[in-house]
């Protein structure tokens, strides 16, 4: 069964090198191919730019699911603090009038007690049993206590609502840029006539050859053959099955996916919880050199670790690759390495 596996695995990376021409593409006019090169990089950028927003929505939301589980948490002990401060209020009142435990206290001291600065002191002032001090202190400083508490929940509230507010419009701001960078790339592609697109996706193809040969030979035959850790063997079953489904901004699965949100869940299928954005990933999973390589690992793009994929072996990967594509098989060179980072 992990023969199988190994070859299974082995199959889908050798059909990389045919994910990307073997010959430079036909020469082409000089103009044309200046100006479709150019073209090639700016909407590689929006692409980029539209990946970096999605990081930012990505963390807003996570930022915003957390926001509101404190919220909840709070107003539930708001409602237990607020029942404690009622209580213990009605016990002070009831000392005050002579009612709680066969005190008395003379006619105005009730109104005198609850309107006091300091109460705690204007009762040390009356000539009460000293066992029946202690019980009203203790009573007293229980009710100062709750409210403390009450209080402080209520500003941590206040601060938590705010936080909320701000990473909500964050998210929407970050939605807007994603969409805005899609349309400008989108229109631009449409611009192109039909003899033009062909030599654009033959200059994307040839560029990302040329990156993963040359990324290939800095590696040697045995740290491309590598075998993966019994949870790395989990998390690249899972990447395959999504092979072929939609990238969707924001999306964890199952039916579409964001590059971060694919690695995410493919390890969560082996067992191992990593965090949400591919910057999170880069910032908090173990770091391991390029050269030590291997199936399972996390290959980072970008300078602002906007991509992420999953390594699968043999110079592959698996990633979600930007929207309008689909879960793929791809070059792990063929993008600018950050670096990788190791889940278990």
């Amino acid at each position: 069964m992990a023969r199988s596996r190994r070859w299974d695995l082995a199959l889908l990376a050798g059909v990389v090198l045919a994910l990307v021409p073997t010959a430079a593409p036909p020469a082409q006019a000089a103009p044309p191919a200046t100006r479709l090169a150019a073209l090639q990089a700016q909407i590689a950028s929006l692409y980029q730019q539209a990946e970096a927003a999605t990081a930012a929505y990505d963390t807003a939301t996570q930022a915003i699911t957390q926001q509101q589980t404190q919220i909840l948490a709070l107003a539930r002990e708001i409602v237990a603090e607020q029942a404690q401060v009622d209580q213990l209020t009605s016990v002070v009142g009831q000392i005050a009038a002579g009612e709680y435990d066969g005190e008395a206290l003379a006619g105005n001291q009730t109104l005198q007690l609850l309107l006091a600065q300091d109460p705690q002191a204007y009762l040390a002032q009356l000539p009460l049993a000293s066992q029946a001090m202690g019980s009203v202190a203790s009573t007293l400083q229980q009710l100062q206590q709750a409210r403390a508490a009450l209080a402080a929940y209520g500003e941590q509230a206040t601060a938590d609502w705010e936080a909320l507010a701000k990473d909500q419009a964050t998210a929407a701001g970050a939605v807007a840029e994603i969409k805005a960078r899609l349309a400008k790339a989108q229109a631009l592609l449409a611009s192109l006539s039909a003899p033009d697109l062909a030599v654009l996706q033959q200059l994307q193809a040839a560029s990302a050859y040329a990156r993963q040969m040359a990324w290939r030979a800095s590696l040697t035959a045995a740290q491309l053959a590598r075998q993966a850790s019994g949870p790395a063997q989990a998390a690249i079953a899972y990447a395959v099955a999504q092979i072929g489904k939609p990238y969707l901004w924001g999306a964890v699965g199952p039916g579409s996916f964001d590059c971060s949100g694919l690695t995410m869940r493919a390890w969560q299928a082996a067992g191992i919880d990593i965090p949400r954005t591919s910057q999170e990933q880069w910032a908090q999973l173990r770091h391991v050199s390029v050269s030590d390589l291997r199936p399972g690992d996390l290959v980072v793009y970008f300078r602002d670790a906007t991509h992420v994929a999953l390594y699968v072996g043999d110079g592959a990967i698996i990633q979600a690759p930007h929207p309008g594509g689909v879960v793929e098989l791809a070059a792990a060179g063929s993008m600018p390495i950050l670096g990788v980072v190791r889940p278990d």
